[in-house]
C-alpha cells in the first residue's frame, strides 16, 4: 500500500526546473515517506506553540521534540539546525531536520529565503534524492504571511542553493548533487496558495535563464 504522501503526489500538479521536481501537497510531516523531513521552529524562549503537523511529529516522538527544546538542546535560534534519526518507526521519514526561525518578533518573509537555502544545503550534504519541507509557520501561530509568498521565497532560496552546489560540484569541490525532488507540505486551507507561490517561483526562475 502506498504511503499517503505518495498518493497525494499523484493528485497534484508539479513543476520541473533543472531536472528537479517541485510540488506542494496537503500532508502532515508525520506522514511523509521520504529520506528527509524538514520542520521549522521559532526560538523556544519566545514561542512554544505547537499545532497541526508539528504537534503530530512531536506526539509521534512521544513528546521528545518538546523536551529537547525545553532542555535547550535545540532552541530554534535563527538558522540553527539539528538532524534526528527516527528509531522504532516514530515517523516514516528516515531523518528529521529541524531548522530554527529565531525570534518571531523579528521574523520577516526574507527569513524563509535563508531557511530554504539552509534546507537545500543540508539535503545536499546528507546526499538524499528527495525531501519534504514543512514551513510550520501556521503551526506556531504565525499566520500573518500569505502562503503563496512563503512558498515563493522558500523555493527561490532552495534554487539559489542548488545553483551554487552545482557550480561547486562541477569544480569538484563537493560531491555531485543527488537531490531530484522537493515536496512542500501545506495544510488543506493553504494548499492552493502554496501551489501558486511555487508555480510563480518556477516561472520566475525559467524567465531568468
Amino acid at each position: 500500500m502506498k504511503a499517503k504522501s505518495d498518493q497525494e503526489k499523484e493528485k497534484h500538479p508539479h513543476h520541473v526546473f533543472n531536472s528537479i521536481r517541485f510540488q506542494s501537497i496537503p500532508v502532515s510531516p508525520s506522514e511523509t515517506n521520504t529520506p528527509l523531513q524538514v520542520v521549522c521552529f521559532f526560538d523556544q524562549t519566545k514561542n512554544q506553540v505547537y499545532a497541526g503537523g508539528t504537534e503530530a511529529v512531536n506526539e509521534h516522538f512521544g513528546g521528545a521534540i518538546k523536551k529537547l527544546r525545553a532542555e535547550d538542546l535545540f532552541r530554534g535560534e535563527l538558522l540553527e539546525t539539528l538532524v534526528i534519526t527516527p528509531r522504532n518507526e516514530q515517523i516514516p521519514a528516515k531523518k528529521l531536520l529541524m531548522i530554527g526561525l529565531g525570534d518571531p518578533a523579528a521574523f520577516e518573509l526574507e527569513t524563509m529565503r535563508s531557511v530554504g537555502r539552509v534546507a537545500m544545503n543540508e539535503a545536499i550534504k546528507l546526499e538524499v534524492a528527495n525531501f519534504c519541507f514543512a514551513p510550520s509557520l501556521k503551526d506556531a501561530g504565525v499566520a500573518s504571511l500569505p502562503a503563496a509568498d512563503v512558498s515563493f521565497v522558500i523555493a527561490e532560496g532552495m534554487m539559489q542553493a542548488l545553483n551554487a552546489a552545482r557550480i561547486l560540484a562541477a569544480r569538484e569541490l563537493i560531491p555531485e548533487v543527488k537531490v531530484n525532488e522537493v515536496i512542500f507540505l501545506a495544510g488543506a486551507a493553504h494548499l492552493t496558495e502554496s501551489q501558486a507561490g511555487l508555480k510563480k517561483a518556477m516561472e520566475a526562475a525559467k524567465a531568468r535563464i
